[in-house]
């Protein structure tokens, strides 16, 4: 890619100085001189005003450097991934994965994948469902993982884990009494009524979460007399374990390690049947071929999410 164009303006409006511009970029005061003068005549606009003997951009030529810096960006992205390629990089593989999933399965699956395969160059996106849905119809990620509103037929769908909606009490309140688990219950069963009176905290309604939420209260054929909304699960499982309310999350929302969201004194239980899940998906798009690498962070995904749910407070 040659824009030696937008190097030699760029370089010029830096420096504002001819004779130093034209020292950087290797060629003479009046072949640089030429140029600017030939290039102003093409456009039909002067790019610098010549007060003294600096040079000065105008508002076009303002236009003209910031639209030309970002082309030089582009062009070093370019460069660089380009010599990766010609220097023994095989593959390249975009993942994205749900923001609120990234603070546990990141710092753990983006160094093991690194060093399982180390010739692949591995470009890592943290975000939300719309957002990695929109990239990976236009091409943008390999693959994303989240939980899904709806499934699309142009994707394939590889279930991660099926994530249940778990009521969560402090260890410490005197109705956090449970016998254990139902039958097919992986968590401790508590009857949600004996919870009407207390502070409930739930997501906002546009959150998916809040909807779930409602779908577990809904069952159980409760309406909270106290209800207080947040929007981060995070600071919803801290007021819980600090003992300040009750509240909803997904299972695999919870971590015993998530400095964020202490768990020390959290109970975690079921209180629906049978249980209420949200699937948390890999997602490909349909007639894509995985290259050993993607299966291998499916795999990853698939070991930590359930390792995560199995250590859960109990």
């Amino acid at each position: 890619m040659n824009l030696k164009e937008q190097l030699y303006v760029c370089t010029l409006a830096e420096t504002g100085s001819l004779t130093q511009a034209a020292k950087q970029l290797f060629i003479s005061q009046p072949a640089l001189s030429l140029y600017i003068s030939n290039l102003e005549n093409t456009l039909g606009a002067r790019l610098f005003e010549r007060i003294g003997k600096q040079f000065v951009p105008t508002q076009v030529g303002e236009l003209y450097v910031k639209a030309a810096k970002e082309m030089l960006c582009l062009k070093e992205r370019f460069d660089t991934e380009f010599s990766e390629i010609q220097n023994g990089q095989k593959e390249r593989i975009r993942v994205g994965i749900q923001a609120i999933r990234s603070h546990h399965l990141t710092p753990k699956m983006l160094p093991a994948i690194t060093a399982l395969y180390p010739k692949t160059k591995f470009l890592w996106y943290e975000d939300y469902y719309e957002s990695m849905e929109r990239m990976l119809l236009d091409h943008e990620l390999d693959i994303f993982f989240c939980n899904c509103k709806t499934l699309r037929k142009e994707f394939e769908y590889i279930p991660i884990l099926n994530d249940e909606i778990v009521f969560m009490a402090p260890k410490n309140h005197p109705l956090a009494v449970s016998p254990g688990p139902l039958p097919s219950h992986t968590f401790p069963w508590l009857d949600l009524t004996l919870f009407e009176g207390e502070r409930f905290i739930l997501t906002r309604e546009s959150q998916s979460l809040s909807k779930y939420s409602w779908q577990v209260l809904k069952a159980c054929q409760l309406v909270p007399k106290h209800i207080f909304n947040l929007t981060k699960i995070f600071n919803i499982i801290t007021l819980v374990n600090s003992g300040y309310g009750v509240g909803f999350s997904l299972a695999g929302y919870i971590s015993p390690n998530n400095a964020l969201s202490p768990t020390d004194n959290l109970g975690v239980f079921s209180v629906v049947n049978p249980p209420i899940t949200a699937t948390f998906y890999g997602v490909y798009k349909r007639g894509y071929q995985p290259v050993p690498a993607v299966l291998t962070l499916i795999d990853m995904a698939k070991t930590l999410m359930a390792e995560q749910v199995s250590h859960l407070p109990r």
